[in-house]
């Protein structure tokens, strides 16, 4: 169980799903938690479900992956969001032909 309280912007993996995810915002007055998982979904959770979460730091091969990610899109500053580059072709009229 998740003795500790949760840190912002700490990773964390629960140990039941596999997940891993980032804890955005600790709401005391609400007793809330908000969570962005790695595969771009948001959640929130009440304070007593994070107690019964169990939750660990996220493995040694997932932080070498998280930095490799990170790295090379350092590398690569030209690369864009596919729906940008799109949208931008939409603005000059690339699309009508």
């Amino acid at each position: 169980m998740a003795s500790s309280v949760p840190i912002i912007n700490q990773r964390y993996q629960e140990v039941a799903t596999n997940r891993t995810f980032e804890v955005l915002d600790v709401d005391e007055h609400l007793a809330v938690i908000d969570l962005h998982y790695d595969d771009g979904e948001f959640d929130q959770i009440s304070l007593d479900d994070w107690a019964q979460m169990v939750v660990t730091p996220p493995s040694e091969a997932y932080n070498q992956a998280a930095a490799l990610a990170l790295e090379d899109q350092a590398q690569m500053p030209w690369a864009t969001d596919l729906d940008e580059a799109i949208q931008s072709d939409y603005l000059f009229g690339w699309d009508e032909f």
